[in-house]
């Protein structure tokens, strides 16, 4: 007979095992670790789609308040409203001019003089809320006045679309109104104060 006792294998864990553990928390952590990064992103995105909306009510209540110097159809068809704008995104580089005259300091009586304040005020915002924010302002209050903001999205490494007739309702909203530069994007809006 054998007077040895029976030697248990000891069973532990191998070292194939724990590199596979390894790399499996490894994978799980990359994985979050993109996760993350998408959601800060598209947490960037969303915060710029309230600023725009937060913009544009601004200056449709700016319209709203003071409907006297609103754009308007004259006989030969434009408008010389002060709430009309149209310099492109090279000339909006620099920032805004400020107006002629403070209407916080002292009350504006005439529509035109509240006007230019008021786009003064507007512009400046929109510089200070976006990304190198400009803006385009057309129409008359008839016919709906279209917005169009323009800022520098680094993230967004594209050029945008260019605004043409016949357009999907979606890149309606997102085309720009000349071509401009990778990286800019074009929010439009048609708004009646």
């Amino acid at each position: 007979m054998n007077d040895q006792p029976h030697r248990r294998h000891q069973s532990g864990v191998t070292l194939i095992e724990v590199l596979v553990s390894i790399l499996i928390l490894g994978l799980a952590l990359i994985s979050l670790a993109g996760l993350q990064s998408y959601t800060v992103k598209y947490q960037l995105g969303s915060a710029n789609r309230a600023v725009l909306s937060m913009l544009v009510s601004d200056y449709a209540e700016r319209v709203r308040a003071n409907l006297d110097a609103a754009p308007k159809k004259v006989a030969a068809g434009s408008s010389t409203s002060k709430y009309l704008y149209a310099a492109d995104w090279a000339t909006q580089a620099d920032a805004p001019v400020a107006s002629s005259t403070d209407c916080a300091a002292t009350v504006c009586t005439a529509p035109d003089l509240l006007a230019e304040w008021d786009m003064a005020q507007w512009r400046q915002r929109v510089r200070d809320e976006l990304p190198r924010g400009s803006v385009q302002v057309t129409g008359t209050v008839a016919d709906g006045l279209t917005v169009t903001l323009m800022w520098q999205d680094n993230e967004f490494g594209a050029k945008s679309l260019v605004c043409a007739p016949g357009q999907s309702p979606v890149d309606a909203r997102q085309c720009c109104p000349v071509e401009l530069s990778a990286g800019v994007r074009c929010a439009n809006f048609l708004i009646s104060p």
